[in-house]
């Protein structure tokens, strides 16, 4: 399936009115431009995946929840300040202190935060994700195969606000059945029930109707 980027261009999609510096949980999908699926190459991956787990070293508050890197996208759940009494507990550092390499050194560097921020905006923190995977990408690929690209995000994102436990739990489980949907997921531009791309957060949150006994 050919993908028209005039004909699935977004304008703005956050919530009109809406404070994102509030606490609570974020289910946020990045997609890279045009659906490329470049994000399953290694180094990229990798790098990907080290900026996700030091982002609490730029903003001291948030926790980090289910994350997953696809062909083409990232799915991941972030809190932001005080927990919600009416949605459940954050995977915390569980995550955080998950380093499925053992350790291992890489081809590439994490900067340290010059300054943090205590009390981010939800775009806030997604700039500085895209922004510095972007920079520590630009790097490898300057020391080692000029011929890449390094600029490949979408220019926006896109987020839905968790409401409740049963919400959070859904999103949770359909960020972690991802992988094995692929063939069926909407962002995979060759899916097999031929679905156009996500336009709005609603598409994906169409999926999530099943785990939530809707």
């Amino acid at each position: 399936m050919k993908y028209d980027p005039s004909k699935y261009h977004r304008r703005s999609i956050r919530l009109k009115g809406y404070d994102y510096h509030n606490a609570g949980a974020y289910f946020v999908t990045i997609c890279t431009k045009d659906r490329v699926c470049v994000l399953d190459d290694p180094i990229l991956h990798a790098i990907i995946y080290d900026v996700w787990l030091a982002l609490p070293l730029w903003f001291p508050t948030i926790e980090l929840d289910e994350f997953i890197i696809m062909p083409n996208h990232v799915h991941f759940v972030i809190w932001l300040g005080v927990l919600d009494a009416n949605v459940g507990t954050p995977l915390a550092g569980v995550l955080g202190a998950n380093d499925k390499d053992g350790g291992k050194p890489r081809p590439y560097i994490i900067p340290s935060p010059v300054k943090t921020n205590p009390n981010p905006a939800l775009g806030d923190v997604i700039g500085a994700f895209k922004s510095l995977v972007f920079k520590v990408y630009l790097n490898w690929i300057k020391a080692n195969d000029p011929s890449r690209r390094a600029k490949f995000w979408q220019d926006n994102y896109y987020e839905h606000i968790i409401h409740n436990d049963r919400e959070l739990n859904a999103i949770r489980q359909y960020i972690i059945d991802n992988l094995i949907n692929w063939g069926v997921d909407r962002d995979n531009l060759d899916n097999k029930n031929k679905l156009p791309p996500p336009t709005s957060v609603n598409d994906y949150l169409e999926d999530l109707k099943e785990l939530m006994g809707c």
